[in-house]
């Protein structure tokens, strides 16, 4: 038993060594700008594997495309991979990754693999969401009139969610989750008002329709959606979140968490600022 302790031992050293050493050697043929990353990695991998995209480029005092470039460098596919490759190797564990939920499958084969997307997909949100466009949503939001919280289907507990949280931050907000009552709420609001739409899919056409008749009326359109959607291109401020649907058992349950974080983050920034 102490043998095999050990052993485990000296191979997650290996491989943390393996990584670091893979991008010390990289270092040699990276450019200033890179390499300033590279050291900085080197001399506290934790902090890289821990931090977002906008600190790590802070502490380095480089821009964010090149920490991009740097990861590529070295031969992942972006900041991301290089976390969880890295972050494996340092903790001793494999990267996280999305696992298919397969028939036979233990209890705590589900756990693990529903825990493991659940985070997965978290760390990849924190990457990929903008703090200027967080921004701009708590600042539409702030101006507001009143909120309509648009949302069909696994979305809809999210708008009720966000109806409460803007409640409490002193906004006059309404979830809409009934299709029939969306178009005549939607047609109601005035150029005062924010219309917030929440979709897994950004191509409901309910959410469109209602959508099309709220930009008619003058209001702001706010979305948390996939990129290059109908509901998306619509949209006046759109939070975008991107699922690998391929590669869940339950898309909508991993979208739904992503959806309810965000949601949380609004709210903090509304009492915040």
């Amino acid at each position: 038993m102490m043998r095999s302790e050990k052993n485990t031992s000296s191979n997650s050293e290996n491989q943390a060594g393996a990584w670091l050493a893979r991008i010390r050697n990289a270092r040699l043929h990276l450019s200033r700008s890179e390499a300033q990353v590279a050291d900085w990695v080197l001399e506290q991998p934790h902090v890289f594997v821990n931090s977002p995209i906008a600190d790590i480029a802070k502490s380095v005092q480089v821009s964010q495309p090149t920490v991009i470039r740097f990861c590529r460098s070295v031969g992942c596919e972006g900041l991301q991979d290089l976390k969880l490759k890295l972050s494996g190797s340092l903790n001793g564990e494999s990267s996280i990754q999305f696992n298919q939920i397969e028939q036979g499958d233990s209890i705590a084969d589900i756990s693990d693999k529903v825990l493991g997307n659940t985070a997965s997909a978290l760390l990849t949100l924190r990457q990929e969401v903008k703090p200027e466009v967080i921004g701009d949503a708590i600042a539409v939001l702030q101006a507001a009139r009143r909120v309509d919280v648009f949302a069909l289907g696994s979305s809809s507990s999210v708008a009720d969610d966000a109806q409460y949280k803007l409640i409490r931050a002193g906004i006059s907000a309404a979830a809409r989750t009934d299709a029939y009552m969306m178009n005549l709420c939607a047609a109601r609001l005035t150029a005062g008002d924010v219309a917030l739409f929440i979709s897994r899919s950004g191509k409901t056409p309910e959410l469109i329709e209602a959508a099309n008749l709220a930009v008619e009326q003058g209001a702001t359109i706010l979305a948390l959606a996939p990129s290059n959607t109908p509901l998306a291109k619509k949209a006046d401020v759109l939070i975008v979140i991107n699922t690998d649907e391929q590669r869940q058992t339950k898309p909508a349950m991993l979208t739904r968490i992503l959806q309810l974080a965000l949601i949380d983050v609004l709210a903090v920034g509304l009492r915040q600022i």
